[in-house]
């Protein structure tokens, strides 16, 4: 740490000179690069060999030594690096929903460098996606008020939503329901009216996904029905935790009536490999909450296996809200993709030029789909990628894209065209929905300062281990709805008042000036 302190003031000063000219004269040699960045996938990769990023390197005049860590060992290496001091040249670092924090943390100590004048000065690209665009701005700015990283930003919102199956809705003569009262009613004729037509009680009405260890990822969307938020959410000004409030209370009364039921898969919190893929190719599953795309994906691939299979998207059902909403979407700042450029950089200018080419025209092509003819053709004015993606025998299609140095967790925009490669009609018309009809403003990214971020991972790690474990405890009915209000005051001793007023000034530094 000591070692990037020392010298930050010399990288300011080196900054600020080739900000303003005094190294005109243009060297002719490539400036050389090391990149540490998290790998997209667990696959391996030849870095020597991608034709699209030796034509960035060509066009910018840089050479990227690549430097690619696996996503399990990605935070032990990132300790190591800032506790030894010597940083590679750029660092592209993520933590998921905890964002940037980390980077904002290290850069206001001097070990990244703040980028908005070398955008303001250097980068039209990046002043217009960055700088000039207020919410990603507001995403950016870390507690100090610099900008320590180049982010990857989404190309649409709509992630996740609600799907039903409508021939099994056919084949119990109901309509597609729209209140907990009505799903209620539709689970429990799935369940008794033999929609799979075999003559077997073997249908599991609702069934979800878990990611990792979190077994709400997907069941926690039924909160919103209630005007319940499974996380922290903005009410006029006011940050409030989700599962603190009485509403949240409600949705669990309403969960827990589904599983005690058999309405619920009752292997929710334990159900190994993937359960949309194994269950509704079983045909025994009837109602999801899932990415849009992967999941309207089952039409294609099942509809020959199960005649008349018809999964289609629903609105998000409504109970106690005003109105049908969800706040799961894909933030346009995403979390798990952005780099930085270190204090000790040879030359922060050719680099920021750099990260701005990708964000022009020719060099969001380039990191999007890579090189046409080989990673892509034009199609009806479009890319669409080749066969050496879509139809890789020894790859899946997210790894064909990742082996060949593409959509890279590293700072890029991400073209719409490259969401519509792997989206059907079914989830488009999906998405359009959602966009336009029920997606409504997520809670926002925060940035904290040091002595904030430390009473965070003191106290708010407990807070959300206990949350989940009492969630799953009220779901499979270990607490009962009278006992609700004792479990969860217990939030109040285990510091959720601090942790709650250490977000409501990191809210308030940016949104209640």
């Amino acid at each position: 740490m000591k070692k990037f302190l020392l010298t930050i003031t010399l990288c300011f000063l080196a900054t600020t000179l080739f900000a303003n000219g005094a190294n005109e004269q243009e060297s002719s040699e490539k400036v050389n690069l090391d990149v540490w960045a998290v790998k997209a996938a667990e696959v391996p990769i030849e870095t020597e060999s991608l034709e699209n990023w030796e034509k960035v390197e060509d066009l910018t005049n840089v050479k990227l030594n690549w430097q690619l860590i696996s996503t399990q060992v990605k935070d032990e290496q990132f300790n190591l690096i800032m506790t030894s001091g010597n940083l590679p040249d750029v660092m592209a670092f993520y933590e998921g929903k905890k964002g940037f924090s980390s980077v904002n943390k290290f850069g206001s100590q001097g070990a990244f460098l703040p980028l908005e004048d070398l955008i303001e000065e250097n980068a039209p690209n990046l002043k217009k996606v960055i700088l000039d665009d207020p919410k990603v701005k507001e995403a950016l700015v870390a507690a100090d008020g610099h900008i320590y990283y180049i982010p990857m930003l989404s190309a649409l919102n709509a992630a996740r939503g609600w799907f039903i199956r409508y021939d099994w809705l056919d084949a119990v003569g109901m309509d597609v329901p729209t209140t907990t009262d009505e799903l209620y009613d539709v689970l429990v004729a799935f369940r008794d009216k033999d929609p799979n037509k075999n003559g077997i009680k073997d249908e599991i009405p609702m069934v979800f996904r878990r990611r990792g260890d979190d077994a709400f990822y997907n069941l926690g969307a039924l909160a919103y029905a209630f005007d319940a938020d499974p996380s922290w959410v903005v009410r006029d000004g006011k940050v409030e935790y989700g599962p603190a409030e009485e509403q949240y209370k409600d949705y669990l009364a309403y969960i827990a009536k589904l599983y005690s039921e058999k309405l619920i898969d009752q292997e929710v919190l334990t159900r190994a490999g993937n359960p949309r893929s194994d269950l509704f190719g079983k045909n025994v599953a009837g109602c999801i909450h899932d990415w849009f795309a992967s999941t309207a994906s089952l039409n294609d691939t099942l509809n020959s296996e199960i005649p008349g299979f018809n999964l289609r998207h629903m609105a998000p059902p409504l109970a106690t809200a005003s109105k049908p909403f969800t706040r799961i979407q894909m933030s346009k700042v995403r979390g798990d993709g952005g780099w930085s450029i270190s204090y000790s950089n040879p030359d922060p200018v050719a680099t920021i030029k750099m990260m701005d080419f990708l964000f022009s025209p020719e060099g969001s092509r380039l990191v999007n789909f890579g090189v046409e003819g080989d990673t892509y053709t034009m199609e009806n004015g479009q890319p669409v990628y080749t066969s050496k993606i879509t139809n890789n025998p020894e790859r899946g299609f997210h790894e064909s894209l990742v082996t060949n140095g593409l959509q890279w967790k590293i700072g890029l925009q991400q073209d719409i065209e490259y969401e519509k490669q792997f989206a059907n009609e079914i989830a488009t018309e999906a998405r359009i929905d959602y966009m336009d009809n029920y997606i409504v403003e997520e809670f926002p990214t925060l940035s904290f300062t040091e002595d904030e971020r430390m009473i965070i991972d003191d106290k708010f790690s407990q807070i959300k281990l206990y949350t989940a474990e009492m969630t799953a405890k009220a779901l499979v009915g270990g607490i009962k709805p009278s006992q609700y209000d004792q479990v969860f005051s217990k939030l109040n001793t285990m510091g959720l008042k601090e942790v709650q007023a250490v977000y409501q000034a990191a809210y308030d530094r940016k949104y209640n000036k």
